[in-house]
């Protein structure tokens, strides 16, 4: 769906087309708000479309920065680094817990250019192993675009696209002090999200050794 189109459905679903009740600025808010929510509850194998791969970047003391206006060129969306590459080295980094950072000052675990690690902690990706400032390749998922009153197709996948009109509608019914509606509305969202993330298991790509990671 489109954002004008969002903006009508959910329109409709309130019983407010005519914008009377809820203005046009709170229903996008709204929209906003639960797509974000949405994200945050589907699995990452859903959220294609927000996948990005930045090549070539260079390091400064073998981190890469990870805020807005940082160093990749596009915002990460929830810490969302699915891979790293380094790519003066020709090797994947393993990715690992930023609470097992602790065990890399064992000799034998330590990264190193052969086999380097890579965690992201404090809004940075640090890369144990290869030279302070060789370059690396890092796959990550960006935030989606806002959703605007304009004729553009909104960022996620379009299995999602309901449940983001279902969660925006629960809030505003919330805000209207409609709970009974509100729930509703929240309950068929989070049950197509569900559905999606319970099918996934049974439908993932069998992996080499290990399952794919959410």
């Amino acid at each position: 769906m489109t954002g004008n189109e969002m903006l009508s459905t959910l329109g409709l679903r309130l019983e407010d087309p005519s914008e009377s009740s809820f203005t046009q600025a709170a229903k996008l808010d709204a929209l906003n708000i639960a797509q974000k929510s949405v994200v945050n509850l589907i699995h990452n194998a859903y959220l294609g479309e927000l996948q990005v791969i930045d090549e070539g970047k260079a390091m400064t003391d073998n981190t890469i920065d990870l805020s807005a206006n940082g160093d990749l060129s596009e915002e990460v969306m929830r810490n969302g680094i699915i891979a790293v590459y380094d790519s003066t080295d020709d090797v994947w980094c393993t990715m690992i817990d930023p609470g097992d950072q602790k065990r890399l000052e064992n000799s034998y675990l330590a990264g190193s250019a052969a086999n380097p690690v890579a965690y992201v902690f404090s809004n940075k990706l640090f890369v144990d192993g290869p030279g302070a400032t060789d370059t690396v390749d890092v796959w990550y998922l960006r935030s989606p675009a806002d959703i605007e009153a304009d004729g553009n197709e909104c960022s996620l996948n379009v299995a999602l696209h309901e449940s983001v009109v279902d969660m925006a509608e629960s809030q505003l019914w919330k805000m209207d002090a409609k709970n009974d509606r509100a729930t509703a509305a929240y309950a068929n969202g989070k049950g197509q999200i569900d559905s999606l993330n319970a099918r996934y298991p049974t439908e993932a790509p069998t992996g080499i050794g290990t399952k794919g990671r959410g």
